[in-house]
């Protein structure tokens, strides 16, 4: 096979993959229509207080601060540099792309590239967004998992079992990518001795700047404490917009169903989650006696201030000035 019908291979691949995302997301979409009571749907949207909603507004844009302010620190582990304005920058670039990316974290590529492309040091620009986006999501199956124990009957014990099983998974990852042991028995095996178009190398400069992160203790223990505070700021964003829309449930249940939400919308068979995670809002608060319309109108307007927020990502990547390279702590501060 010629490298032109290779590419157009790939190309084509990519296309079917993009489509049968799109087709999950509408049939989910259309299956979750035909169930809900639409006039209800338009009614609790319609009656939105405007306050409340930029109450969530306003704690969603703190919360992605903190989301920079622990990418920054993370960088920074890396001994490199870059100004909080340019993370900043990054983090709405991301935040927009990840409207039209594969799940809700196709925008860390763009991330991770820009980084990369900026620091001269790709590997450990993919290193930190992994990094980061690794300890937002174990804080998050460790704040579901916590509460999964306490609610075991409402989640009900298979809910609750896979919950603790993707916090062991992911605890499992980690304890590999802390061990150089794992590494060098996953690197005597002769599929992974195989070096397509050299980037054999890039892997493993990519492997280390995750493995480097085993003597940084002090910093992995601030990341994790600002990811539970980043988790928890999200969790009280939606419960905001929920009282916003005169929906009335202890905030325990948020922080016990929003977890499983995004975990939902990070699997990568839809459009930026788009479907199996309004389809997981009605199932999920349909527990604790929310009406279909209801969850629905909430997973609707949670969307809606994310997308709008994002716009600023979309702005920024079309007219803004980023530099060739980032800029350093001493000229940004």
């Amino acid at each position: 096979m010629t490298r032109i019908n290779k590419d157009e291979a790939r190309k084509h691949g990519w296309l079917r993959s993009r489509l049968l995302r799109a087709l999950v997301s509408a049939a989910v979409l259309a299956l979750l229509l035909l169930t809900v009571n639409l006039r209800q749907l338009v009614d609790t949207l319609s009656q939105v207080a405007i306050g409340l909603l930029l109450l969530a507004t306003a704690i969603f844009l703190i919360s992605n601060m903190a989301s920079v302010f622990k990418w920054r620190l993370i960088v920074r582990a890396q001994q490199d540099s870059a100004s909080c304005y340019y993370l900043t920058t990054l983090f709405y670039i991301g935040l927009f792309f990840n409207n039209f990316l594969p799940s809700n974290v196709g925008g860390d590529v763009v991330k991770a590239y820009k980084l990369g492309q900026a620091t001269g040091r790709p590997a450990e620009a993919a290193g930190s967004v992994v990094m980061d986006r690794a300890s937002s999501t174990f804080a998050l199956l460790f704040i579901a998992a916590v509460l999964a124990i306490f609610q075991l009957k409402l989640l009900g014990t298979k809910v609750a079992l896979l919950i603790l099983l993707m916090l062991v998974f992911s605890l499992a990852l980690i304890i590999f990518f802390a061990s150089e042991r794992a590494a060098r028995v996953l690197g005597s095996v002769p599929f992974f001795r195989i070096n397509p178009f050299g980037l054999r190398r890039h892997f493993k400069d990519f492997y280390y700047s995750l493995h480097g992160f085993k003597k940084q203790k002090p910093v992995l223990t601030a990341v994790m404490f600002v990811s539970l505070i980043y988790q928890s700021l999200n969790i009280l964003t939606i419960y905001i917009l929920a009282l916003s829309l005169g929906i009335d449930i202890p905030i325990l249940y948020y922080f016990l169903f929003i977890p499983i939400v995004l975990a939902v919308a990070m699997m990568p068979i839809s459009l930026n989650g788009l479907g199996v995670r309004e389809g997981a809002w009605v199932l999920l608060f349909g527990q604790v006696g929310v009406p279909a319309a209801r969850a629905l109108s909430m997973s609707v307007l949670s969307f809606l201030v994310i997308t709008v927020v994002s716009l600023a990502g979309g702005f920024l990547y079309l007219f803004g000035r980023a530099p060739a390279r980032a800029q350093s702590e001493a000229g940004n501060g």
